[in-house]
């Protein structure tokens, strides 16, 4: 009886400590405040989105929404986001 009370407990634990990291990754994203061009891009493994480098600062674009072109952002493209939201519009060079 014990073992199945402390199962529920981690397995609701682990569930809160995903999601609580997940809000936390959004909440970050959505204060990415940037206009400029981009001057590196990378993909790490797993990811879908890229990393964009703008004005010397990374942005990771895992929960930005792209206007534009979103199959393919290369060096050079100008790109705004604005602080609190969610919408990157990518403007090809």
């Amino acid at each position: 009886m014990k073992i199945k009370k402390y199962l529920t407990y981690c397995a609701l634990s682990i569930f809160i400590l995903y999601w609580s990291f997940s809000a936390y990754k959004i909440y970050r994203t959505l204060n990415y405040d940037f206009n400029g061009r981009i001057k590196n891009v990378s993909y790490e493994s797993g990811k879908y989105r890229p990393t964009i480098t703008v004005n010397n600062q990374q942005f990771d674009l895992e929960w930005v929404r792209w206007i534009g072109d979103e199959d393919n952002v290369v060096v050079g493209d100008s790109v705004v986001k604005h602080k609190w939201s969610q919408w990157m519009t990518v403007l090809k060079k």
